[in-house]
């Protein structure tokens, strides 16, 4: 599509897991565009990479559960944490009733969604920043590198920054500040671990999985003001204080210190959902940019795609009359998870007086930004 004029039935702003999902289940009935501000994807291997079972469904929905169990994928093992109490306490992943799920590529899962977008014929636009939208008569208008372009729907998938729905003057409530710094371990070949180790300390807590291809993620949580991250950010250091925890070291054995310490924001930051419709008709989110979860939920992925799912059904079934059911669904989903997440920084009531864990005891996201 050439021209001053850009027409799509759709428009999403994001070409991560979400964008991508639900550009994939909107076009075989809509011309749908995805904007993508970056050329390439980034250049340091991203970090989330853990799928529940019950993500079968709407992979099988997106057409790529097939594609997606010949690509290496390791089954998720049991769950082993230290958390509540001083000891390991164990959960099988077997107990799972949709299955045990499924520790990812994540680079390969994120390539596989992008495919299956295209070949189902959606249009992908890297490298197209997105300026001065507004909503003029009856349709969303937005400046690109392309030129103008417009639709009546607009979706936010932005991720965290929620970019769109901040330019649109829509606010965000944001929890304590939350660091999380990671690295990349190659596993020695004879190591047959495949739990996932969930560690608690004093100053926040620690995972590390199994990864295809040999390799393990171990991830520190942190306050983001907690002078520890700068000795952390050294490899050697990093590997060193995770071993001091013995949970950890047993799955750290003979492992080199990763090549560099990577680090991101990683706390509670939810969209004011009720605030939707203020945006303009049409206007939805998905993803983490309308809820981005605390990794101690292991949902962020899940959510993608099944928030993705349930704006697809509300635009389907036309946003006049679904919008406030996609409104409530998410609403209860943003409760649910809070919830679950005070309560799972309530636990380690050994550490209660120190200054993670008493910020965490607190409200999840009680902070509004703009």
């Amino acid at each position: 599509m050439s021209g001053d004029r850009q027409a799509w039935d759709a428009v999403i702003v994001g070409g991560g897991p979400a964008g991508l999902a639900l550009a994939t289940l909107l076009r075989p009935h809509r011309r749908v565009l995805v904007l993508e501000r970056r050329d390439n994807p980034p250049a340091s291997p991203p970090i989330g990479e853990s799928l529940p079972g019950a993500a079968a469904v709407l992979l099988q929905r997106l057409g790529v559960l097939a594609t997606f169990r010949d690509a290496g994928h390791r089954e998720r093992g049991a769950a082993v944490s230290v958390w509540d109490i001083d000891c390991p306490v164990w959960r099988d992943a077997i107990v799972d009733p949709a299955g045990p799920g499924w520790y990812l590529d994540r680079r390969a899962f994120e390539q596989m969604l992008q495919q299956q977008a295209l070949d189902v014929g959606v249009t992908l636009r890297q490298g197209s920043p997105v300026s001065n939208v507004a909503h003029r008569r009856g349709e969303w208008q937005l400046e690109t590198p392309l030129g103008e372009v417009r639709a009546p729907v607009l979706v936010d998938a932005t991720g965290r920054r929620g970019s769109l729905a901040r330019q649109l003057g829509l606010s965000r409530h944001d929890g304590p500040p939350l660091l999380c710094l990671y690295g990349f371990l190659e596993r020695p070949p004879e190591s047959r671990d495949n739990t996932m180790r969930v560690q608690a300390d004093a100053h926040g807590w620690w995972y590390t999985v199994p990864l295809p291809g040999g390799r393990r993620v171990l991830a520190c949580h942190l306050d983001l003001d907690d002078p520890l991250h700068h000795r952390l950010r050294h490899p050697e250091a990093f590997l060193a204080t995770a071993r001091q925890h013995a949970l950890l070291a047993e799955a750290l054995q003979g492992a080199d210190a990763p090549e560099r310490i990577r680090g991101r924001p990683a706390g509670t930051s939810l969209l004011d959902v009720a605030q939707l419709p203020r945006a303009g008709p049409g206007f939805l989110a998905v993803g983490d940019a309308l809820l981005a979860f605390d990794p101690l939920a292991s949902q962020g992925l899940f959510h993608a795609l099944a928030s993705a799912a349930s704006a697809a059904r509300a635009i389907e079934s036309g946003l006049h009359r679904s919008l406030g059911a996609y409104q409530q669904e998410m609403q209860a989903v943003a409760q649910r998870y809070l919830q679950h997440l005070r309560a799972s920084y309530q636990g380690p009531k050994r550490f209660s007086r120190e200054p993670f864990w008493q910020r965490r005891c607190m409200a999840p996201a009680g902070r509004r930004v703009s």
